[in-house]
């Protein structure tokens, strides 16, 4: 074979159209992702659905949530105000958290997911809507402590939201707050309330 029959040949195999390609999976929303995972983990076992949490983060969110109740969020009569009126802003240990979360898992989270068939939803309540919104300015007088914690949750919400998931095989509807996380998963949950 000539030089010019060789040009010619490898001319002609790079003018060949490409071979045909898997087509791409459409991406996944986050939404999606998390309640996904969620089911996944609470049909695996209740260790599967804690480690789904950040309590440090949790403890904040939830010391938080506690102040804007009493500042109302809440209709007056709703929060435990004895109780939040004596919290200074210290946040809640992760251990009690972790333990709190844990305690969900027989009360609403496992009658939420039964047997799974899970998609996301809008959150039914006002109060689990209010859950992805970010906090109003503190009053004035707060102290230190709750101005921290505002700036952690109003960052965390800036990076996720919440969402509320139904499931075919279950019963209700709950709603988790979730932030963007350097960790394989790529977010954590912050708090879950029976929707």
């Amino acid at each position: 074979m000539g030089n010019r029959s060789l040009i010619l040949l490898v001319a002609s195999a790079a003018c060949q159209p490409p071979a045909p390609t898997a087509p791409a999976c459409p991406a996944q929303s986050v939404e999606d992702k998390v309640v996904a995972e969620f089911e996944k983990a609470v049909l695996t076992s209740k260790d599967a659905y804690v480690d789904l949490f950040d309590f440090v983060a949790v403890g904040e969110f939830e010391i938080l949530l506690h102040r804007y109740d009493l500042l109302g969020r809440l209709p007056p009569g709703f929060a435990r105000t004895g109780e939040f009126e004596h919290e200074d802003g210290t946040p809640y240990p992760p251990t009690r958290e972790k333990r709190n979360v844990g305690n969900f898992y027989p009360l609403f989270v496992q009658r939420t997911i039964g047997t799974g068939g899970c998609t996301p939803s809008a959150p039914r309540s006002r109060y689990a809507r209010l859950l992805g919104t970010y906090f109003e300015p503190l009053p004035d007088d707060a102290n230190d402590k709750y101005k921290k914690l505002w700036t952690d949750a109003n960052g965390w919400l800036a990076k996720g939201g919440v969402i509320a998931m139904q499931c075919k095989g279950g019963k209700g509807s709950l709603a988790v707050v979730y932030t963007a996380s350097g960790n394989a998963r790529g977010y954590d949950l912050i708090t879950i309330y029976d929707d």
